[in-house]
């Protein structure tokens, strides 16, 4: 009696300190992942010419050399939740009207933390510093594939001796481990997506057309995959217009704007960069590639049903 005694009392003070370890939560619900400490500052977005895939998604966490520490500098809600959940741009309606606010995030995280448990923590800090609360729905949507354009590409592939401006893809997310709008390397000096006035230029070195697939997803927000077939790195310049008003473009070509005729190389009239075409013609005159329509598919998109703009306090 007396070591069944002993070993009851093992398995509860075992299961206090698991419960500590991760935070008190109501009766009947499960423990909640947790940071260890976590501040969150609101801070000025970027402002005049802006460089990068998104703003800054983050550095560190699991995966990445400092994996019990994440900072996020000038970081949006909306590339918060979609880390957080990990979802492309199109699984996020709402995104367009949770770019304005951004803010500066340092979190600790728990030594041993795996990457999912590191997203539930992400969830939870949304849900009690900024009353997150949402739900899921599935949608249909169009996707796209991006294939080689008749002619052929019209590509740069990268030189050995370069090393990658944005290390990996330049992805809409945003990885907890800053692979998004990072700069660096021997590239160029300028990497990532400039947004100016209704036009975007986007410039990378060693990049996979599997990224520049992903790049186009979060642009048009529909799903796009990669059926070039080819499989090297390249350096890659691309110009377009973002405004709607210049979008007459059928997704495999078609376009009706300004450039196609008389301009230059990039689509534009006479080198002028105003009247750069859509991002699915830009695609097929400045590399060669297009897009072309593929099976609809069914995706769960995140429904966001309150979400505070202001944090509670640290």
């Amino acid at each position: 009696m007396k070591a069944m005694i002993l070993r009851v009392l093992s398995i509860s003070l075992a299961f206090f300190s698991v419960h500590l370890m991760y935070g008190q939560t109501p009766a009947g619900k499960v423990d909640r992942l947790e940071f260890e400490a976590a501040s969150i500052r609101a801070s000025a977005p970027p402002s005049g010419f802006h460089f990068g895939a998104a703003p800054s998604a983050g550095v560190g966490g699991p995966g990445s050399s400092s994996p019990e520490t994440f900072r996020c500098s000038t970081c949006t809600l909306s590339t918060l939740i979609s880390t957080a959940f990990q979802l492309e741009k199109y699984q996020l309606p709402a995104q367009a009207s949770l770019t304005g606010a951004t803010f500066d995030i340092a979190a600790k995280v728990p030594a041993g933390a795996t990457p999912e448990e590191f997203r539930v923590m992400l969830q939870n800090l949304l849900q009690e510093r900024f009353g997150l609360a949402y739900h899921f729905e599935e949608k249909t949507f169009r996707g796209y594939h991006l294939v080689v354009a008749k002619g052929g590409p019209k590509l740069k592939e990268s030189s050995d001796s370069v090393q990658p401006a944005i290390p990996g893809a330049p992805s809409p997310r945003g990885d907890y481990h800053g692979r998004a709008g990072e700069s660096g390397g021997g590239g160029h000096s300028h990497s990532g997506i400039m947004n100016f006035n209704g036009q975007a230029r986007f410039r990378a070195d060693h990049q996979r057309l599997s990224d520049l697939a992903e790049l186009i997803s979060t642009q048009l927000l529909i799903p796009v995959d990669d059926q070039t077939g080819l499989t090297g790195k390249y350096d890659i310049v691309l110009a377009w217009a973002t405004d709607p008003a210049q979008d007459h473009v059928h997704v495999d070509g078609g376009y009706t704007g300004a450039g196609t005729e008389h301009g230059d190389a990039s689509g534009g009239r006479n080198g002028d960069e105003s009247s750069a075409p859509p991002l699915a013609t830009a695609l097929q005159l400045q590399l060669g590639l297009r897009l072309v329509a593929a099976e609809k598919t069914t995706a769960k998109i995140l429904i966001v049903d309150h979400l505070e703009k202001h944090a509670t306090e640290n």
